[in-house]
């Protein structure tokens, strides 16, 4: 009995108090040229994700203004590119594409496809790793059973591409 008290205790202690590390205390200087390496992906059956995310991060961040040069790798070949101050690099690391009958027949949200990258920022000239984050990203509750996972799917790039933007933003403001 008493080690069982103690063992939920602890458990709630290491539940409750555990705090996860997502990120660094650093500043970011989002001033500097960027490059946005290719994605890769750990898992199967998601052939063209990470390339489409890595151009909707390229583009959002282009759009917003989030650095001031946003190089591809292609871009920081060309003798005239800007000499990068960072590097990101993404994985695709968990990836559901979504079933509709699930949709269909469970609702409440379930069935909906989700992908999650672990994103990291290195500064190019020491190769340290500055902030890295996992983001999910899941399909809109708003998808019916009639929808099918491809179109679902398509806004995962874009969903992703602006929550890590926005995670860049408020690293930046510390």
């Amino acid at each position: 009995m008493r080690h069982s008290l103690g063992l939920l205790v602890f458990s709630f202690l290491l539940v409750n108090c555990a705090v996860p590390v997502y990120g660094s205390n650093k500043s970011l200087d989002l001033s500097q040229p960027i490059i946005v390496k290719s994605f890769t992906a750990k898992v199967k059956g998601a052939a063209g994700l990470p390339e489409a995310v890595r151009g909707a991060v390229v583009q959002t961040m282009r759009d917003d203004g989030a650095f001031k040069n946003v190089l591809t790798e292609a871009d920081a070949t060309a003798s005239s590119a800007p000499q990068p101050n960072y590097i990101l690099e993404g994985e695709l690391v968990d990836f559901a594409a979504g079933n509709a009958a699930k949709r269909l027949m469970v609702g409440l949200g379930s069935g909906r496809s989700h992908a999650r990258f672990e994103f990291s920022l290195k500064n190019s000239s020491t190769g340290e790793v500055v902030w890295q984050k996992s983001i999910k990203q899941t399909a809109s509750f708003w998808f019916n059973g009639t929808t099918s996972s491809a179109a679902e799917r398509a806004e995962l790039p874009d969903g992703l591409a602006k929550q890590l933007v926005n995670e860049l933003k408020k690293i930046e403001a510390k």
